[in-house]
């Protein structure tokens, strides 16, 4: 028995060395040998017996199976019956080279797959140096410019978005100056009415104090006249003094009419001086009451200018207040609009960032396969390696135990020995 590498041609000697047999498949060569013959032919036409190599122990049994008739089963009769020991040991030998070619066949199973599946992929993939990197580059330049500018309308969103909150900050510091300028006004103008009122009042006071004085002073002018009449009679009149002469008192007489005349020039004086302080008076009400007639004027003018200017500031609060909505409802729409913008960029973005995830981990799912399959492909060869040599060893070191054992046993009867245990256990 000898195994052998598949590339080598020739039979190597039992004790050769493990590294003649590295590569894969092994291959069995069993020589059968007949006991006349004189030499074994290896494939002649003409020779009884041939060289049969096969790839496995199911070669060898199906190689055995067709040829029952030939030579095998004579010269397995004539051998020798195996010692029990040798049995055993032949049984050991034979289960392990077959749980050992068994093994090899499920690696090389495994290894196949392996490679369809590199080849499948490399297939798929194409060769590095076949690749079109333009046509590669080129879609993700697409989608990098397309993410740049992306990335741009963003931005540019983000300012008019920062430019409209600061437009609405604005037109609401505005609107709450006018809303205080609007409360100032109103208290001015509460103040004005106060004034208004006031002055109504004192104007009712001073038409009912001039209509007193307008009474009075008519009530005067018809004293005055009275006064003036009793001074014309008085004027064309004459006192006629009767008195007593024997008890007459002309200088006493004389001093009761100047006294009675004096009395009543006084009385005259005193009421002339009370008419004409009436009508100082009558004259200094007669112009205050221009003056606060004039000044109510200029009050109901200011108030009517005031009230303008209240109706033109609520005009335009109101019209201020109506622009606030307006741009409040074109700032919702518009951040609306660019939040949709927004959320189909960002769609996009994690979409994209997915494919290039996506890609990357494919990319290093497979470099980690195809390490993996470097590895197991090392750990194969090793274990076979390893296992070629230790099956050697054993198989050599047994020929070598046997041989010893049965010393000068044949050649030929060792092989056909040999053969017809494999074909009783295998």
């Amino acid at each position: 028995w000898t195994f052998t590498s598949q590339s080598s041609p020739e039979v190597s000697p039992v004790a050769a060395a493990p590294a003649q047999s590295q590569s894969l498949p092994l291959c069995l060569s069993v020589i059968i040998m007949p006991k006349n013959s004189s030499a074994s032919m290896f494939g002649g036409a003409g020779g009884r017996d041939s060289r049969a190599s096969v790839g496995s122990l199911e070669g060898l049994r199906n190689m055995m199976r067709s040829e029952p008739g030939k030579d095998s089963a004579p010269h397995t009769a004539a051998a020798p019956a195996p010692a029990p020991g040798d049995k055993k040991t032949m049984r050991d030998l034979n289960e392990r080279l077959s749980g050992y070619l068994g093994r090899v066949r499920q690696l090389e199973r495994a290894n196949q797959e392996l490679e369809d599946q590199i080849n499948d992929i490399l297939a798929k993939r194409g060769a590095p140096e076949d690749r079109d990197w333009e046509e590669i580059e080129k879609p993700l330049a697409d989608l990098r410019k397309k993410i740049k500018d992306k990335v741009m309308n963003n931005a540019k969103l983000l300012l008019q978005i920062n430019n409209a909150k600061l437009a609405n900050d604005d037109f609401k510091s505005k609107l709450e100056a006018e809303k205080q300028a609007r409360r100032i006004l109103e208290q001015d103008l509460a103040a004005l009415k106060k004034e208004i009122d006031d002055t109504q009042l004192k104007r009712v006071q001073l038409e009912n104090q001039i209509e007193s004085l307008k009474d009075e002073l008519a009530l005067h002018q018809k004293d005055h006249k009275d006064v003036d009449a009793l001074r014309e009679k008085i004027k064309d009149s004459s006192v006629v003094v009767e008195m007593d002469s024997q008890d007459s008192n002309l200088a006493e007489t004389l001093n009761k009419i100047r006294a009675q005349y004096e009395k009543l020039a006084k009385k005259n004086q005193k009421e002339t001086e009370d008419w004409y302080q009436n009508k100082v008076e009558v004259a200094l009400n007669t112009e205050a009451l221009q003056t606060g007639r004039t000044e109510l004027n200029d009050l109901c003018r200011q108030r009517q200018l005031l009230e303008i200017d209240i109706q033109a500031m609520l005009s335009m609060i109101h019209s201020l207040e109506e622009t606030l909505k307006e741009t409040k409802g074109r700032g919702g729409r518009e951040m609306a609009r660019l939040n949709q913008i927004l959320l189909g960029l960002e769609d996009e973005l994690t979409r994209v960032r997915s494919q290039v995830e996506r890609q990357v981990d494919d990319y290093q799912n497979l470099l980690h396969v195809k390490m993996k399959l470097e590895a197991e492909i090392s750990n194969y060869r090793q274990l076979m390696r390893g296992l070629a040599a230790d099956e050697d060893r054993e198989l050599s070191n047994w020929l070598l135990s046997t041989s010893k054992k049965k010393k000068k046993i044949p050649e030929k009867q060792l092989n056909l020995k040999l053969l017809g245990r494999c074909v009783q256990y295998g």
